[in-house]
């Protein structure tokens, strides 16, 4: 099948569902907001479409920042309508996968899906399974009846206690590639923590590093590295730099920043504990990361992958800014050493089990093409 994906930018959460279809025989083409590409030789390479004018002149008058500072895509980018319609023609997809949906692009996007009989896919990051008000679920139910679409969403949500809302809701969880992994715990005798996140309020490492203080200061075996990307002269960083070096304990910790992406796997397999302390993140990839490489895995409540996690199984979820919570957590594994080994095997085997690529792939298209 020819499966097109419409997407902010070519993002990593974004290679290994694109390697599953492939590895089940489907072409994929991405189309982004802006000029993106990567540097992997099994991937396809995106597609950028130039603005139009009256894109190009809303975009000019109305500059967008994420809240991170990092540069977002805009809701005002949109080729012309010719270029889109060219584009659907030449490659003329089955499938459309469409993210943002509620914009001018994501509207001509349908559009055209519609002309070229072309399965359209809402994406975003709502939980699947979650509440719903009343005039949300008459919406979504009209939505995807009038389109006779589907919605996906990496986020599970809680089954257990919220239904389906209607089977046109899709769970399509993030994937990975697992290869053979020959991992150690506790290297050098010290339980190993790791905090992968941005130096931004949002993700919140900050809170990692005051509650592994305080643990410091009872536990003397614990060694903590925060990694994530950033201005190195910026506040939020160097206000971390000023707390570690005020803490007497700079010696176990390692704030490292911009750190290059090869070098990851070495730091995953290097630690033990992965806490992301996230205030505000729809789905993160690092969770998933972390599951690959067997670390007891710690997220917020707040994160959209926390759905990944089974609470006291494989790792633990602690309501978003609660100190409280994530020190007990964090308690509870340094003073039973072997659960550390015990549940960082449990997070690579949920993973194996539930996020492979190829099958991952194969059931969400057996879920809509019948």
């Amino acid at each position: 099948m020819r499966i097109l994906f419409t997407h902010h930018r070519y993002h990593t959460n974004l290679f290994n569902w694109f390697r599953g279809f492939q590895q089940n025989g489907h072409q994929i083409e991405l189309l982004v907001y802006k000029p993106d590409n990567v540097e992997a030789p099994d991937l396809p390479k995106s597609t950028y479409l130039e603005p139009s004018k009256f894109s190009r002149r809303k975009m000019n008058r109305n500059k967008r920042k994420r809240g991170d500072g990092v540069d977002s895509f805009s809701p005002y980018y949109f080729p012309s309508f010719l270029n889109l319609f060219a584009f659907f023609k030449r490659y003329r997809p089955e499938i459309v996968v469409i993210r943002p949906v509620f914009t001018t692009f994501g509207y001509r996007l349908i559009l055209l899906s519609i002309l070229f009989r072309s399965k359209i896919v809402f994406h975003s990051r709502i939980r699947v399974h979650r509440p719903f008000s009343s005039s949300k679920r008459i919406l979504i139910k009209s939505l995807l009846g009038l389109f006779n679409a589907y919605w996906m969403s990496p986020c599970l949500g809680d089954p257990e206690k919220h239904p389906l809302l209607v089977k046109r809701i899709l769970y399509f969880p993030f994937t990975i590639q697992v290869s053979q992994i020959n991992r150690t715990y506790l290297h050098e005798g010290k339980i190993n923590i790791l905090c992968v996140a941005k130096y931004f309020t949002s993700k919140n490492p900050q809170l990692m590093l005051d509650v592994f203080i305080e643990l410091r200061r009872k536990y003397h075996n614990i060694r903590l590295t925060v990694c994530g990307t950033g201005d190195e002269n910026g506040d939020y960083f160097l206000n971390m730099k000023k707390t570690s070096e005020a803490s007497g304990f700079q010696g176990d910790i390692d704030l490292l920043i911009n750190h290059p992406l090869a070098s990851m796997e070495e730091l995953y397999l290097r630690n033990d504990i992965f806490v992301l302390p996230t205030n505000h993140d729809p789905a993160s990839f690092t969770v998933v990361e972390a599951m690959k490489y067997g670390l007891v895995t710690i997220t917020t409540n707040i994160d959209g992958s926390s759905g990944y996690i089974k609470h006291g199984h494989n790792g633990f979820i602690f309501p978003k800014g609660d100190t409280d919570q994530l020190r007990s957590a964090l308690s509870s594994l340094i003073e039973n050493e072997k659960k550390i080994e015990e549940m960082g095997r449990k997070s690579l085997r949920l993973i194996q089990e539930e996020h492979e690529p190829s099958k991952v792939t194969q059931t969400f298209l057996e879920k809509i093409v019948k």
